[in-house]
């Protein structure tokens, strides 16, 4: 069938790989092969230029990719729709969630899957990302959602959507709405973290240590447990802070709290969903795909 071509597509298109879409889609890569060159055939152009063992998408690939990707979004949302009146699903879904997700990504999405299935009972369960991991491992939890990725080998991690790390002052503060700051300068100006452990210290460790900028070099003039503490403390308009863009969008429409742009660094980051290697949930898989169809992701 022609949707299942372009399943195919979709597939190699993400990953640029013919192996890695056959063995994302379980069949060979000659049946791969065979799918792909059908589909060009039939639009009579090429979908892909193939460059060695490397291949990138033509201009008809892209077209066709975006199209694509309206296709499958439109048919997740008729399959969740029609499911959904006929869906007599129930039981009790335990996630476990690091704070900045809990408290700013996953409300409302958990509102909008309570409203298509009401049966189905959300224990969630807030920590940091260290603590969400011990509750996968130890099945205190059956999904996990974290800001970082320690990559234990009991997990499976998978992104599903992507974040920022933005470097922030109150208003008031002399670098409100100043110019960007130089990467060395940092270690002048006091800084409110968050915990040992948190994912959005894990990140920024990260990335300072490539930049030269030893850890232990910052002014740390505070370690608070979670975003909304650290906002607070800002009011001081003393301290700087570094927070995931998703924590501040209502201070930085009220204009309560700036972003300092920082020269030379870049805190991008994927939020990860996690669960025991080798475990399987209908109740979870139920809720990925959800909360996919939700942030219209296709992963």
């Amino acid at each position: 069938m022609f949707d299942y071509k372009l399943h195919v597509f979709f597939t190699v298109a993400s990953r640029l790989s013919f192996s890695k879409g056959a063995e994302e889609l379980h069949i060979t890569q000659p049946a791969v092969t065979r799918h792909i060159k059908q589909m060009e055939q039939h639009f009579n152009q090429r979908l892909f230029e193939r460059k060695g063992n490397s291949i990138s998408l033509t201009k008809a690939g892209s077209v066709l990719l975006e199209h694509t990707k309206e296709i499958m979004a439109r048919h997740t949302a008729l399959q969740f729709d029609m499911n959904a009146l006929a869906d007599k699903t129930e039981g009790v879904l335990k996630i476990a969630a690091s704070t900045t997700i809990a408290q700013y990504i996953l409300p409302e999405v958990l509102a909008k899957f309570h409203q298509k299935y009401p049966k189905v009972k959300v224990a969630l369960f807030n920590a940091n990302t260290e603590g969400v991991e011990r509750a996968i491992i130890s099945d205190d939890a059956i999904l996990g959602f974290i800001e970082g990725s320690s990559k234990n080998r009991e997990i499976a991690y998978q992104p599903f959507l992507n974040d920022e790390i933005v470097l922030v002052v109150a208003q008031g503060h002399d670098l409100y709405n100043s110019d960007t700051l130089p990467i060395e300068d940092l270690p002048n100006y006091p800084l409110v973290l968050r915990e040992t452990g948190s994912g959005t210290l894990e990140v920024i460790m990260d990335a300072l240590a490539k930049k030269n900028i030893p850890f232990e070099a910052l002014n740390i003039a505070m370690r608070l447990g979670s975003s909304e503490s650290i906002k607070s403390y800002l009011t001081d308009q003393h301290s700087l802070a570094f927070l995931s863009i998703n924590t501040i969008l209502k201070e930085l429409k009220t204009g309560a709290l700036g972003i300092v742009d920082i020269d030379d660094l870049s805190l991008q980051r994927p939020f990860y969903y996690i669960k025991k290697q080798g475990q399987q949930s209908a109740l979870s898989t139920l809720f990925i795909q959800f909360i996919k169809h939700h942030y219209n992701i296709l992963l």
